[in-house]
C-alpha cells in the first residue's frame, strides 16, 4: 500500500481506490471525497475528512472512514486512512 504522492489528483484517487478495495460504501459517495480534498494545500498543511460509511463488506454499520493528507515540505502528499 502506497502511502506518499506526488499530487493531489493521485492522493484523491488513492483514497477512493482504497475504500472501493476495502467495499465500504460512502453516504455521500465520491464527490463528498473530492470535495472535501479539492482545492490548494500548502506546505506543511494537513486536510482530513470524516465520511459517514452505509455499509462494509455490503452489512450496514455506524462507523466512518477517516482520512488524512498532509503535504510534506518536499512537496509530496502523505496519505493515511483508517476506519473507525
Amino acid at each position: 500500500m502506497q502511502i506518499y504522492f506526488e499530487t493531489l489528483a493521485e492522493t484523491v484517487n488513492e483514497i477512493l481506490a482504497r475504500a472501493e478495495a476495502d467495499r465500504l460504501e460512502l453516504a455521500d459517495g465520491p464527490d463528498e471525497v473530492c470535495r472535501v480534498f479539492s482545492g490548494h494545500l500548502a506546505y506543511g498543511n494537513d486536510r482530513s475528512g470524516n465520511f459517514y460509511l452505509r455499509t462494509i463488506k455490503g452489512k450496514p454499520t455506524r462507523k466512518y472512514f477517516h482520512a488524512q493528507v498532509h503535504r510534506m515540505d518536499s512537496g509530496r502528499y502523505e496519505l493515511t486512512t483508517y476506519v473507525l
